[in-house]
């Protein structure tokens, strides 16, 4: 049954590529709108917007685009021009094939992951962004979103127990941590906010009374809270099972024992988010590698250190997790009865 559903959801991918178009209705200046293109030319393409035919004129060359394909199309001053593919049904091909793996392979709590997922996606969009657009202080929204995202992770998930609830208070813990020392750096360093084009963009469509810094460090909270609800939940389940193995461990020993897995999560961890940041500052360190500016006052530059602020304060919240989690989940735990504990197994 598995192999089915995942031969589907690659057959969708392939199926996406030339499914047909929706009606697309005639665009209007200054507007974006979806086309196919129907001929092609050295410097231009005729495209079908809606029921109309018109020349669009390619971003650069007709490089990588072939009649049939959508494309996305910008009409301004008059003139038409092809902006880019459209991408949206591979994104949903893509999307549906995750959706079909995770389902298959993670059975109810995969399912529960994504829904749990799903939830937190809209916690983001209908209450904290809409909340900062309002000018309200993007600090204490972020965290009160960002604690209603764990909770609906963690306990949607994982269910209402003493692990989840040692998982839940160790990475609230964590990101408090990582949220008090990002103000103190940005206090510190003199950070303005402007770290990148996105945030200036931001300010000037807020008018102005956008609190960049404020910003700033609320992505710096959200960016470390996925891997920190993964460590949380993973050395907390390590702690009961111990107590399953062992209910007579004292706190020292569930401890002791925990921390053995625990360590071996560090060492992986500070790897992992490190290179997790580093893959989208790409750009940046070619900007080093290339740059005639010394190296120190390249690090220097507001948009570099917090970059590795933003790294550092990351991978420091989740190696604090792992013992604080481990201790939380060993003082609830200690000396419960096996019954009370889940022993399910999925079955074959």
């Amino acid at each position: 049954m598995r192999f089915w559903l995942v031969l589907l959801a690659v057959l969708g991918l392939a199926w996406a590529q030339d499914a047909p178009s929706d009606p697309t209705p005639p665009s209007s200046p200054g507007a974006y709108s979806i086309a196919r293109i129907v001929s092609m030319g050295e410097k231009s393409a005729t495209v079908r917007v809606g029921g109309q035919l018109k020349e669009a004129e390619f971003p650069t060359e007709s490089a990588g685009f072939h009649v049939g394909q959508r494309v996305v199309v910008y009409e301004a001053d008059g003139k038409t021009y092809i902006a880019e593919p459209y991408r949206i049904h591979y994104l949903w091909g893509l999307l549906g094939l995750f959706v079909l793996v995770t389902a298959a392979l993670g059975r109810g709590k995969g399912l529960r992951g994504l829904l749990g997922t799903a939830a937190s996606m809209a916690v983001l969009a209908f209450f904290v962004v809409p909340q900062i657009s309002a000018g309200n202080n993007p600090l204490l929204i972020t965290f009160v979103g960002a604690f209603g995202i764990l909770a609906l992770s963690i306990y949607f998930v994982h269910g209402i127990n003493r692990k989840t609830t040692a998982a839940l208070i160790g990475t609230t813990f964590a990101a408090l941590v990582a949220l008090v020392l990002s103000v103190l750096l940005t206090e510190w360093m003199q950070f303005t906010g402007l770290t990148s084009e996105e945030a200036f963009l931001a300010r000037f469509q807020l008018g102005g009374n956008l609190d960049l810094v404020s910003l700033y460090l609320a992505g710096v909270v959200v960016g470390a809270l996925g891997a920190l609800n993964d460590v949380t939940v993973t050395q907390a389940s390590v702690v009961q099972a111990l107590v399953q193995a062992n209910p007579r461990y004292s706190l020292r020993e569930l401890y002791t024992r925990g921390m053995t897995v625990g360590f071996d999560h560090i060492g992986s961890l500070v790897n992992t988010l490190i290179l997790a940041y580093a893959a989208g500052t790409l750009p940046l360190l070619l900007l080093i590698g290339q740059s005639e500016v010394p190296l120190g006052l390249l690090i220097n530059n507001e948009t570099f250190a917090a970059e590795i602020v933003t790294m550092l304060v990351g991978s420091l919240a989740l190696v604090l997790a792992v013992p604080l989690t481990t201790l939380v989940a060993a003082w609830l735990l200690r000396g419960r009865k096996l019954d009370y504990i889940e022993r399910r197994w999925p079955g074959p």
